[in-house]
């Protein structure tokens, strides 16, 4: 392995918390249009209405991943989780990358 950046954790965390919301709005998004309500959602998971509403708004910071399968699981979905190498992710914009958290480590 040649020289890599490193991200640091924080921005490792947010990344991820970005993209377990970001798959729990594509979801939402879909069953919301075919008339699914949050309302229906928290009577299938068994939760109250406000809850259900927090996480489909993202005012839940700590969703767990158990939280997101079981969010999605109650809308049909299932979750599937895959890695890509750091050297297989196209940066178009390095620069961008550097403001984002990342060092370069050799």
């Amino acid at each position: 392995m040649t020289a890599t950046l490193k991200r640091t954790e924080g921005a490792i965390k947010a990344e991820a918390r970005q993209r377990a919301f970001s798959v729990l709005r594509k979801a939402w998004k879909r069953r919301s249009a075919e008339g699914f309500t949050a309302n229906e959602l928290a009577i299938a998971l068994g939760r109250d209405k406000a809850q259900v509403s927090r996480v489909l708004n993202g005012h839940s910071p700590t969703m767990t991943l158990e939280t997101l399968a079981l969010f999605l699981d109650g809308m049909g979905y299932r979750l599937r989780i895959d890695c890509e190498a750091d050297e297989d992710v196209v940066v178009p914009n390095r620069s961008l990358v550097a403001e984002a958290g990342v060092n370069k480590v050799a």
